[in-house]
């Protein structure tokens, strides 16, 4: 049997996701892997961060925000400023939500801490999928060091599907690494 040629041998192996490494200046650098096939665009925000926003393959019905804060060295804050800030930003889900409360659930990432709440869209349930309408919200805000932040968007159709795990994999595993 003749061997393949190369590039159509190529075009054959899976492709692995491709981490993206932000420079942030004089603050370091900040790593992510979007999940396959997921495109990401990134917009500065003045001198105060950096807004990244995660488009899936066509097909797929899902959002994902990343607004990364930079943190003026004297503000430090804590776990619980965290949570309850994360409890604030929800409060404008939780009336039009199935769940009908906010409940804090864990984001770990490596040398840092995050925290995030999930609500299903009442009016939504039962509805075939439409582009851009998503069933589904997450809202949190994670906390990677005392120098930088990210409030955390994610949407999609299934708290427990695919798209929600692999969005929530791809922040949880983001990185910061300070300037040295």
């Amino acid at each position: 049997m003749k061997p393949l040629p190369l590039l159509l041998a190529l075009t054959l192996l899976p492709l692995s996701a491709r981490s993206e490494t932000l420079d942030l200046g004089l603050r370091g650098t900040f790593t992510i892997t979007p999940p396959q096939g997921w495109t990401l665009s990134t917009q500065k925000e003045e001198d105060s961060g950096v807004a990244l926003t995660f488009t899936p393959p066509s097909g797929v019905n899902a959002a994902c925000l990343l607004n990364i804060t930079f943190v003026p060295a004297e503000e430090k804050v804590t776990k619980e400023q965290v949570q309850e800030s994360v409890l604030q930003l929800c409060e404008q889900f939780v009336d039009q939500s199935v769940e009908k409360k906010k409940v804090l659930k864990d984001i770990t990432v490596e040398g840092g801490y995050g925290y995030y709440c999930a609500f299903t869209d009442a009016s939504l349930v039962g509805q075939p999928t439409k582009k851009d309408s998503f069933k589904v919200m997450g809202v949190g805000i994670i906390h990677f060091s005392d120098e930088l932040m990210a409030t955390v968007g994610l949407s999609c159709d299934d708290l427990n599907g695919d798209d929600f795990k692999a969005m929530l994999a791809m922040v949880s595993g983001a990185t910061y690494a300070p300037k040295k």
